[in-house]
């Protein structure tokens, strides 16, 4: 595994025992995470139609990944704190179905929107297995790590392969749902980490690339939200003693070197495709005027969806409590229409009967789960955040070659909730399974914590 985080990493001095089934659950979690890897945009959840056999073959590699974890790690369900996130978000999920049955949401359209969200409690209940089987928090994120970087790199592939996308047009055909994580994972590697690895220069070659190749003003949220949340992690490491302010030159050192790379990169592809510069151009400063509309397209379609949302709730104010069932249809806003219809083709489907997941974690939330839904939403984040401090102080004491890792679902739910902004990342079945990751990642750093203490005792 020529990509495991840890292969130069030093030992840690505080041994975690690892069970007898931690191999085989190691290698499971390869499978689990890869499983989806491959994915792309079209199949399961899209409104498009059913699933290809392709994607069959993703599911059935997840769903046995997963049934096999829980079968070896059985026993370790129940290790607290992470049991209380995992028997929190299967409630939530058990709500979302019974309520969209209840509510005669067909059983397709509810499946596949929820299925992104039943992905995030298999990766939180796979991360936490892990993690209590003694598997090392670094060898737990490689595989996320791997998955992660085939995915932005596939989806171009695809994008420009398969769907025959041009530079001139290519946009959400090449978007990756793994461009958040990976800002998060290049911020705690480059001022969290303990030494530099040619892992970073890796990581922000296939970030970058991905984001300038989409066009898409959106995805830098991520990056300024992981710069934000790394510098506040690492102004705990300095409190708790961990990081020296000294360091902090060296250890930005090496993302100039990154970013010099990845600008030369760039600037040759810029040269050679000098389209790809007019269209940021367009997409930062002309992109209302050059299509002649009063607002930008992305707030026009947004506020036509949110504005619909309100409407078809306050026509029966209960359902602010409980929503109208995942899966349920709404439409965009009728009055907004003349605008849109200057972008869209008027023979676009979807504007009257939409089922998909929305552009907006917060307003779709509202309309298939009520409060109840926005309250689950800000546990799960608040959650994640909250954990991933508390593990990270609790092995502050005596941390390890791993400690970086620590903060990562922290800055990683910053990412998330930053891309919240613009859209809903949980359209996508493998941000669930990254975030279940991180959700559950923090297990690990819990039951090092504990060994720390228990080898401080006479």
């Amino acid at each position: 595994m020529i990509f495991t985080a840890a292969a130069t990493d030093p030992p840690d001095h505080i041994q975690v025992p690892r069970a007898r089934e931690a191999l085989w659950i190691e290698r499971l979690l390869w499978v689990f995470l890869l499983s989806f890897a491959l994915d792309y945009r079209g199949a399961i959840g899209d409104g498009s139609g059913g699933a290809g056999i392709d994607q069959l073959i993703f599911l059935a590699f997840c769903l046995g990944s997963t049934a096999g974890i829980v079968f070896l790690g059985r026993r370790v369900l129940t290790v607290r704190p992470g049991v209380w996130l995992i028997g929190f978000w299967g409630l939530f999920l058990t709500f979302l179905i019974v309520n969209s049955l209840a509510q005669g949401v067909p059983v397709g359209r509810a499946v596949r929107v929820v299925m992104p969200l039943v992905f995030c409690f298999f990766g939180l209940v796979n991360a936490h297995i892990a993690s209590c089987m003694g598997i090392r928090p670094a060898h737990i994120v490689a595989p996320v790590f791997v998955a992660a970087c085939t995915n932005i790199v596939w989806r171009i592939i695809q994008g420009f392969v398969f769907q025959q996308a041009s530079l001139e047009t290519v946009r959400l055909e090449v978007q990756s749902p793994a461009i958040g994580w990976l800002a998060a994972w290049i911020g705690c590697a480059v001022l969290l980490r303990g030494r530099f690895h040619w892992h970073l220069l890796l990581a922000c070659g296939v970030l970058f690339i991905g984001i300038f190749i989409t066009v898409t003003r959106s995805l830098i949220f991520p990056v300024m939200a992981s710069a934000l949340a790394t510098a506040f992690c690492f102004l705990l490491g300095v409190r708790w003693r961990q990081h020296r302010w000294s360091s902090l030159g060296k250890r930005l050192l090496p993302l100039a070197s990154a970013v010099a790379l990845v600008a030369m990169v760039l600037a040759v592809f810029a040269l050679a495709k000098p389209v790809m510069i007019e269209r940021w151009n367009e997409r930062l400063f002309h992109n209302a005027a050059a299509q002649n509309l009063g607002s930008d397209i992305s707030y026009l379609t947004r506020k036509a969806e949110a504005d619909a949302i309100m409407a078809i709730l306050s026509k029966d104010p209960v359902h602010f409590i409980h929503g109208r069932g995942i899966g349920s249809s709404y439409y965009w806003e009728p009055a907004y229409l003349p605008e849109i219809l200057m972008v869209f083709q008027a023979d676009d489907k979807g504007f009257d009967d939409i089922w998909f997941a929305g552009h907006s974690v917060w307003t779709y939330g509202l309309l298939s789960g009520g409060v109840i839904a926005l309250a689950s939403y800000l546990v799960l984040f608040g959650g994640t955040a909250a954990l991933s401090l508390w593990a990270a102080r609790a092995n502050a004491t005596d941390p390890g070659p791993d400690q970086w890792l620590a903060f990562l679902p922290f800055v990683a739910t910053c990412c998330l909730l930053s891309e919240t902004l613009t859209a809903n990342p949980f359209q996508e079945r493998l941000v669930g399974i990254l975030f279940g990751m991180m959700a559950g990642l923090p297990q690990a750093f819990m039951v090092r914590a504990s060994w720390i203490h228990t080898a401080a005792r006479p």
